[in-house]
């Protein structure tokens, strides 16, 4: 698959602001649901939604390329990366759950750098830790007590970094929907199995009538997700992630009334301006590429 590191991104900014989305709503559920009953019921719909396009578009459900040992591998890297992350999401803070998971592009460049050779230069690197400062800034994780639930958003960050490198692993003749599928139904039966451990709670109709919403948004994260890391660099399109919190604040701002103070509005500017150094980055390496091809004077 050829590589395309712009199209990407924005492939990347639409999946987190579904994934945004999916965060906010599944914050208010976890007070009434348990996390693997949310689990299940979610990915239960999204295994619907997938199977309706699939047959609109007249694709076979089940394919057996599908069964690559890679896309499974990814799909329970995405299942223990949900449960985690969950799991400190109804136990912590929306904005330090979102910024200890943020830290996943850190982890990311640096395996993309270790087990893909990905070059990631000194440059790179500032942006990334600059784009994190600014997460940080915005969410000031550590201004509250120690609280031993931070290790779940952590392990979130390395499961979905792990997640993002297995993807160049999985054969490009499994097509994206299929990859996503998969992760569909691994974690719904995931969610089924803790729910049976964890119980199964009861809660009026118009509860469960959130699930639609959180199942569509989380569709379409999965599949713009999987296709802007298939299509462009992870050490480029992870920074892009960081769109979520400006997503974020706007949530706060329109829903709850929360006024951005100073220190989100500098962070929300320090990731801004890192996304356009990377986007500049690219286009003067494009430039490049064009005056060196041949027969470009």
């Amino acid at each position: 698959m050829e590589t395309n590191n712009i199209k990407a991104a924005l492939l990347v900014v639409i999946a987190m602001t579904m994934i945004t989305t999916n965060d906010a709503i599944i914050k208010h559920l976890t007070q009434v649901f348990e996390i693997g009953q949310i689990m299940f019921l979610r990915g239960l719909l999204v295994c619907i939604f997938f199977v309706v396009i699939m047959r609109v578009k007249k694709q076979p459900v089940i394919v057996k390329a599908a069964f690559h040992r890679w896309n499974f591998i990814r799909a329970l890297l995405e299942l223990g990366a949900t449960f985690a992350f969950l799991t400190g999401l109804s136990m912590l803070p929306l904005a330090t759950a979102s910024t200890l998971g943020f830290s996943s592009p850190i982890f990311l460049a640096i395996l993309a750098a270790m087990l893909l050779g990905e070059k990631v230069s000194l440059g790179l690197w500032a942006i990334i830790l600059a784009g994190f400062t600014g997460v940080l800034i915005i969410s000031n994780p550590f201004a509250e007590s120690a609280n031993w639930a931070v290790i779940f958003p952590i392990a979130c960050a390395v499961l979905v970094a792990l997640r993002d490198i297995a993807i160049r692993y999985v054969p490009n003749n499994i097509p994206s929907l299929h990859v996503a599928f998969t992760n569909a139904w691994v974690v719904m039966l995931g969610g089924g199995l803790m729910a049976i451990f964890q119980g199964w709670n009861h809660a009026e109709l118009s509860w469960y009538l959130w699930f639609f919403a959180l199942s569509f948004a989380i569709f379409c994260g999965y599949f713009f997700y999987i296709e802007g890391t298939r299509l462009g660099n992870l050490s480029f399109v992870g920074p892009f992630k960081y769109v979520s919190v400006l997503l974020a604040i706007l949530y706060g701002y329109i829903l709850w009334g929360e006024t951005p103070t100073l220190s989100m509005i500098f962070g929300a500017a320090i990731i801004i301006f890192s996304g356009i150094l990377l986007l500049a980055g690219e286009k003067r390496k494009a430039t490049r590429a064009e005056r060196a091809a041949p027969g470009i004077e």
